[in-house]
């Protein structure tokens, strides 16, 4: 359960510096002209596009890390969709 819950905390630390640095950018006037996420980079780039709210993003964050977490999936494993 250890392992579980330092996950969960690794994928909300990421996520709050990711809403933190879109803000500040935001504050600053710097806007994307378009953005790129992969695996949880995906969900700062739904906040930095304002597909998510800062609270959706990081329950997003929660839920991911808790469910990859409590999935028992073999390590290192990644799926592909599509072409």
């Amino acid at each position: 359960m250890v392992a579980v819950a330092h996950f969960v905390i690794f994928c909300l630390t990421l996520h709050f510096v990711q809403v933190a640095l879109v803000d500040v950018l935001r504050t600053l006037g710097i806007e994307p002209d378009g953005i790129v996420g992969h695996s949880v980079g995906e969900l700062g780039c739904a906040y930095a596009d304002g597909c998510l709210t800062a609270e959706e993003t990081v329950m997003s964050a929660y839920w991911r890390g808790r469910c990859v977490s409590e999935a028992n999936l073999p390590a290192g494993g990644m799926a592909a969709i599509g072409e």
